[in-house]
């Protein structure tokens, strides 16, 4: 995997501009400084993330599933029962 290094650039090759001008747009236009604050969360939990080897791809799943979880409360609903089942024991199987 070709590493980027500070200079190069990344706008032109990575990034989308107008998803990065839309995403400016709206931290911009919240006079709380909350969108900011969470773009900065986002960014440092996924340095920390790829720090410890999750690739792109799989951010990229985690970060769809946290937004598919915000717009449907069923789907939250369904993620959080699933989380709270206790795995088999040794001598049961699930079907």
């Amino acid at each position: 995997m070709e590493r980027l290094h500070i200079g190069d650039k990344m706008s032109d090759s990575i990034f989308d501009k107008d998803t990065t001008d839309m995403i400016v747009r709206k931290i911009k236009q919240d006079p709380t400084g909350k969108m900011a604050e969470l773009m900065q969360q986002i960014m440092d939990v996924c340095e920390q993330a790829g720090k410890r080897g999750f690739t792109m791809k799989e951010l990229s799943v985690i970060a769809t599933t946290g937004w598919f979880l915000s717009q449907s409360p069923e789907l939250r609903s369904l993620l959080d029962d699933m989380m709270g089942l206790n795995p088999p024991s040794d001598d049961e199987t699930w079907n």
